[in-house]
Parts: C-alpha cells; sequence; structure tokens
C-alpha cells in the first residue's frame, strides 16, 4: 500500500458529482474508502484460502502532513488483515514526504514524531533513521525476513530531506526576513502573503538517501540469515521513485532523488530483485537495469511502482503481490486491488506478472539475437558471429512480415558475387535455394547432403515435407520434425572421414492467429553456420519450405529461429554458397553450358538465356579466384562436371585452335580441382593447388575475352 493520505479530521473523496446539496446526501471520505477497500480484500482472500505473509507500506500515510493518518492506517490494516496472518510484526513503512513536518530539520526527532509514535512503537519493521538512530539496533527492526529466509524486505528512508529549509548566503540570509516588511509597505496581508511565498521559495521537496544510512543498510543485508538452498529475494521498499513511471511530467526542484545514482549502485552491488515504493500515483511494473561503472555487468531490478486512489483512478488503491517459483524461479504476480462501491462488486483489473530469474551472465551461454526487419538482423547476428559468439551457440529468432507468396528474403547487402538488379537477385536466389531442395542430384556421388534429397528422398524413401504436411493437417498434431542426419550413411565407427551436412534437423509448428488463420513456424538447428554469407541462404531456404507447406494447407508462413552451435564469419567477400553454379547447371539448367559452349564457338553473344550462360561462366571464374585467393578451412565445392562437359562440347570443333587452348586449360583446371577435392584440403595442399588454379583463371579470362570481346 502507498500513499493513503488519511487524516483524523477525515479527506474528501469527491468521487461524485454533486452539484447540489441534499440532506443526508454525502461524498464518502478517503478513510471511507479505504475501509471499504481492505474489508473487500479481506473477504476475497479469506473466501480463497489465501493468507498474507506481511504488509509493506511505502510513506504518506497522511494528508500535507494533517495529524491521525498513520493510526488510522495502522488499526485498519491489523483490523481486517489480522485474522488471514498479518501482525505488527511483518508490517513494514517507511515515511514520505506528507509524513514529516515542513521545515522540520533533517535527521531530527520532531520531524519523525507522528510516524514513530505510531509504527515504531507498535513494533512494525521501520527503516534506520538519520539523526534518531545511531547502530543498526537502534530504533527496532529494520528488515523483515522470511521463516526460511528465502526473502527479506528491507525499508529505507527517502524523505530525510522533504520539506528542508535551504541555507541562504549572506547577505540575502541577513535580510531574507525583512524582505516582506519592506516589500509589503506597512501592508499587513501583502506582508503575510509575500512571506509565505518566500518561506516557499527557501523550501526544497527533496528526496535523497544518506550515505550513512546505505552503510548500515549494507551491513543489514550482509548479515540477513541465508536460506538453505536458493538464492534470497531481496526487496528494496521506499517511499520516492527511481525514476518515473509514467510520462507524466512534474516540474520541480529535486523531483527526483539527488543521490539516485549512488542508491542504484547500492541496489545493484547488494543484489536486490525488486524494488517498491509510491509518491508519484502512478501503478507501473518495469524493469531497471543497472550497470557497472564499466557499462558491462548489468543487474536487473523490477520496480513496482504503486498509485493510490483518486477520483476517476480507482482501480489501484493496493496490490497484492505473490511471489512464486522460489528459490530458483522466481515469479511476481501483481494484482490492483479497486476501490468498490457500496453492493457492487468490482471489476477486477488484469494481474502483471513479471519474472524476475537472476540474469546472471554464465560463461559460454547462448547469444540471442532477435528482430522483425532482416538487415538489422544480418548485420547484429554477423557482428555476434564475428564477436561474442565466435565458435559459441547464437540463437536467431526472426519475426518477418509475411510478402507475397512464394517471395524468398534476402539482405539488402548481403555480398552478391556481383552486381544485380532487383530482379536478378530474386533469380539468383530463387535458383540457388532451389538447388538445395532439389529431391535428386547428379552431383550426389561429391555432396551427398544436398538438404532436398535428405528432406525429400531420406534414406531412399521417406519424404520428410511430405509427412510434415499431413501431420500440420491433422488438429492434433501441432508440430512435426524433420531430420537430415543419417547415422547408418553419414558416420563412421571412429569418428574419421566423416563429412555431412551442417543443417541436421528442423521443426515445423503450426500456431494459431486467431479466427480461423494460422502460421507455419519453424525452428531449424545446424551444427556450425558461417553467418555472413550462408545464414541468409538459409533463411531463404526456411522461407522456400514454409511456402511450400503453407500453400499446401493455406496456412501463412511465421517465424524462423535458428539454433547454431558453431557460429562463425569470415569475410564478406562474394563466394558461392553451394555447388559453383557451372555444376548446378547440370541439374538445373543444362541448356545453358550448350548455349555457353555455342557463344565460345560462334564468337558472338545473344540477349537473353545466351547472356545468362555467359555471366554465369564470369561468375563461375570469379567465384573459383575467390575460393583460391583464401583458404577455408571448412572447404569449399570446386567446379569439376560442368568444367569436364564444357571441355568435351568445344572438343567437337577441333579446327579452331583458340577452342584447343580452352579445352586444355579446362580439362586441366577440371583435373586439379578434382585432386583437391578428393584429398585432406590442408593449407599445404591448397598452397599447392591455388597458384595453379589462379593461372587458369586468368588463361579462362584471356581465352574467354579473345572469343567474345566485350559482349
Amino acid at each position: 500500500m502507498t500513499d493513503a493520505h488519511l487524516a483524523a479530521a477525515g479527506v474528501a473523496f469527491e468521487r461524485d458529482d454533486h452539484k447540489v446539496t441534499i440532506p443526508g446526501i454525502e461524498q464518502e471520505t478517503r478513510e471511507q474508502a479505504l475501509e471499504l477497500t481492505l474489508s473487500r480484500l479481506a473477504e476475497r482472500l479469506t473466501h480463497s484460502g489465501r493468507s498474507l505473509d506481511g504488509v509493506l507500506f511505502s510513506g504518506d500515510a497522511q494528508d500535507r502532513g494533517k495529524p491521525g493518518g498513520h493510526q488510522l492506517l495502522l488499526d485498519l490494516v491489523l483490523r481486517y488483515f489480522g485474522p488471514l496472518g498479518v501482525t505488527t510484526g511483518n508490517i513494514v513503512a517507511v515515511p514520505g514526504n506528507h509524513d514529516v513536518p515542513r521545515a522540520s530539520p533533517p535527521g531530527s526527532s520532531v520531524r519523525y514524531e507522528a510516524f514513530t509514535d505510531v509504527w515504531r512503537k507498535a513494533g512494525c519493521v521501520t527503516p534506520w533513521l538519520d539523526g534518531v538512530d545511531v547502530s543498526t539496533s537502534d530504533g527496532g527492526p529494520h528488515r523483515l525476513v522470511s521463516g526460511d529466509s528465502l526473502w527479506a524486505v528491507f525499508p529505507i528512508n527517502t524523505s530525510n530531506w522533504s520539506h528542508v529549509t535551504r541555507t541562504l548566503p549572506e547577505p540575502l540570509a541577513s535580510a531574507w526576513e525583512d524582505l516582506p516588511k519592506f516589500a509589503a509597505n506597512g501592508d499587513a496581508s501583502k506582508e503575510a502573503k509575500l512571506r509565505a511565498q518566500l518561506d516557499e521559495l527557501a523550501h526544497y521537496d527533496m528526496a535523497r538517501v544518506s550515505g550513512a544510512q546505505l552503510e548500515i543498510l549494507r551491513g543489514l543485508v550482509e548479515s540477513t540469515s541465508q536460506p538453505a538452498a536458493g538464492r534470497q529475494l531481496r526487496i528494496a521498499l521506499l517511499h520516492h521513485h527511481l525514476r518515473a513511471p509514467s510520462l507524466r511530467e512534474e516540474l520541480k526542484p529535486f523531483a527526483d532523488v539527488s543521490n539516485l545514482e549512488q542508491v542504484r549502485s547500492f541496489l545493484r552491488d547488494r543484489g536486490f530483485a525488486v524494488v517498491v515504493h509510491g509518491h508519484k500515483h502512478e501503478q507501473a511494473a518495469q524493469f531497471e537495469h543497472i550497470y557497472d561503472e564499466d557499462g558491462d555487468k548489468d543487474h536487473r531490478t523490477l520496480v513496482i511502482s504503486g498509485a493510490t486512489f483518486e477520483p476517476g483512478r480507482e482501480l489501484d488503491a493496493a496490490r497484492l503481490i505473490t511471489i512464486t517459483g522460489m528459490p530458483n524461479g522466481p515469479a511476481i504476480a501483481i494484482e490492483p486491488v479497486p476501490v468498490p462501491r457500496g453492493g457492487v462488486d468490482p471489476r477486477d483489473p488484469p494481474s502483471i506478472i513479471r519474472r524476475i530469474w537472476s540474469t546472471d551472465v554464465v560463461p559460454g551461454a547462448p547469444t540471442v539475437v532477435q528482430g522483425s526487419d532482416l538487415d538489422e538482423v544480418y548485420d547484429r547476428v554477423c557482428e555476434a558471429a564475428e564477436r561474442d559468439a565466435a565458435n559459441g551457440t547464437l540463437v536467431v529468432h526472426l519475426d518477418l512480415p509475411t510478402g507475397t507468396a512464394g517471395e524468398l528474403p534476402l539482405p539488402s547487402n548481403y555480398p552478391l558475387p556481383e552486381p544485380m538488379d532487383e530482379a536478378e537477385r530474386r533469380r539468383w536466389l530463387k535458383e540457388l535455394v532451389s538447388w538445395w531442395q532439389l529431391e535428386r542430384s547428379g552431383l550426389e556421388h561429391r555432396m551427398p547432403f544436398v538438404h532436398g534429397t535428405r528432406l525429400r528422398r531420406f534414406g531412399g524413401k521417406i519424404n520428410q515435407v511430405e509427412r510434415v504436411i499431413k501431420l500440420l493437417k491433422t488438429k492434433a498434431s501441432t508440430r512435426a520434425l524433420a531430420v537430415l542426419i543419417d547415422p547408418f550413411r553419414d558416420f563412421t565407427a571412429d569418428g574419421v572421414d566423416e563429412e555431412f551436412a551442417s543443417f541436421c534437423l528442423v521443426e515445423f509448428k503450426r500456431r494459431e492467429l486467431g479466427g480461423a488463420q494460422r502460421a507455419v513456424d519453424v525452428i531449424a538447428f545446424y551444427r556450425a553456420q558461417e553467418f555472413a554469407r550462408w545464414w541468409p541462404i538459409n533463411i531463404a531456404e526456411m522461407r522456400h519450405l514454409q511456402w511450400e507447406i503453407c500453400m499446401a494447407l493455406g496456412f501463412l508462413p511465421g517465424r524462423i529461429t535458428t539454433i547454431t552451435a558453431d557460429a562463425r564469419t569470415h569475410s564478406r567477400s562474394p563466394t558461392q554458397v553451394a555447388m559453383p553454379i557451372i555444376d548446378r547447371w547440370l541439374d538445373q539448367a543444362p541448356e545453358r553450358l550448350h548455349l555457353l559452349a555455342n557463344a565460345l564457338v560462334q564468337g558472338s553473344v545473344r540477349e537473353g538465356a545466351q547472356r545468362d550462360a555467359v555471366r554465369g561462366w564470369e561468375r563461375t571464374l570469379a567465384d573459383l579466384e575467390a575460393t583460391a585467393t583464401e583458404y577455408n578451412p571448412d572447404g569449399l565445392p570446386l567446379a569439376i562436371e560442368g568444367l569436364k562437359l564444357l571441355a568435351s562440347y568445344l572438343e567437337v570443333v577441333d579446327e579452331d585452335a583458340t577452342l584447343n587452348g580452352f579445352v586444355r586449360v579446362l580439362r586441366r583446371l577440371a583435373r586439379d580441382n578434382e585432386g583437391f577435392e578428393e584429398g585432406t584440403r590442408s593449407k599445404i595442399e591448397f598452397d599447392r593447388w591455388a597458384p595453379s588454379a589462379l593461372d587458369a583463371v586468368l588463361e579462362l579470362r584471356a581465352l574467354t575475352h579473345k572469343r567474345l570481346g566485350n559482349q
């Protein structure tokens, strides 16, 4: 509870619009409204079989210093919550700025007299008070600890300087008392008004926690008994806020705690998981992230801001806080308690639930990147794979726009093998993804783990994509799994010479979107993944599978999550992300090899398909050059079959010396590439192969230019 604002004489609570005065019809008072609220809450708790472990009051029992508020509130709490387990020993109270007399000196007994005469004398838990208490034991208990020590509440006084009178500098201090008299010129009423205004200028409603109190609190926290297992949940109770809980602006000097960063650092260093406060009359439950001085370590604290009840704002007079999941998975449920009307059941506002697990970073913990903008996420995962998550686990969660049917996503700054317009980008990506999803490939002897062959012909007979569609179509099944690793085919007894796909398994999940609409989410696991070049292609591949499944079911493609056990990234230089294009033509477009050979034989290029074939040849040479320039320990597939077939086509025309040279270089390069690919692909073998490959690329470029010029 917070900011009750009560008084023995009563405080008006004008929740109704009384335009006329009628005998016997009066507005409620705050005292009456609060009593009805607590009565109903006690009744509800009794009926549900719940008890209370304590009551936290974060200040401002009184209204503008009017007497009686403290005793009224304490009596109401004990009257209605006593049968539910509340005693003065488990009530924690702190003073608010309305609870201290204006102009009373900080750290004086008169400042806290009204507060201590009620709460302390009754035996409640109160904060250590500057100037009143000296040692830790002074002033009664300063903490509330559960019987099993799983949670502990520590009250903190932030009101020692509330309504403090400023010390004025000379000569202003000497003239201050005489200024109203001189300015009023004998007008007593004006003099009194001026004096009040000047006094207001010299007063500051200041919030602050002294270093002495923080040091006392440090000792209290460190000496508090700890639970037998798990971590203690520490709760700080104070009146003033750590930060504004809403967008509502307050213009005044010292609107915030003056030494706020010192207080926040104390909360971080002492491991406080929850802070409960009032003062602003605003309800919120927000996490405060408190970093260390280097900005590296992040301590997360849940800040529960308590509102009060006012006319038109009656849904949050108090809050019922329930802690579950102790000791290792604590969560807090915050139930707002509304002010009822006589005879009417109040509307119960929804509860707020917050998990408050420790956010301590465990060495080697997975890095998580998520978002809905592919360009933004791509840049982040490349950075993460190069630094924080390098060779570690990287989880990426994408919630992309649906897009048009069949559309595949690709980051705008993806390193394409050559400049392309949008239509060319889409065609290039579609051809690449389609090859990876082929049910059969003529290149399986070199790459037996083409994704499509494993998904659509696993073990030579199981079409897992069709199986996924059948499973997700039935109402009973919401998920379906497909695997790409075949232990009988991929594993060896001693683990030597094993070579299989990084893409290991994928799960498809049906998700309800509301109404009759459904989505298919996909979660893919990779034993290793290169993020600058390969990850975007894998994302496009997952979208391709989503579209295939969704179009069969009438669903929408949903979220994509990739889990990579070994994240890495290399330079973003253009490099092939599958079989070289000239080899892929054997599976996807063998006619392009004919078109390329015809262009080289005839020495001319026609627009359209033949032009695309020549560009594909130039891209093949660029990819091969990049592969031979920098050693990649993971290995990259090299052009072989396509080179052999092109050589055989050109060999038919044996009267041309240039073409004969072409054939010789093609066959030599294919032979060298085949030898390197079938070897150990070590750095030593790379250093032997690369110079010859680069020479061949230069020769082929020169021969191509000789045949085609700049066409």
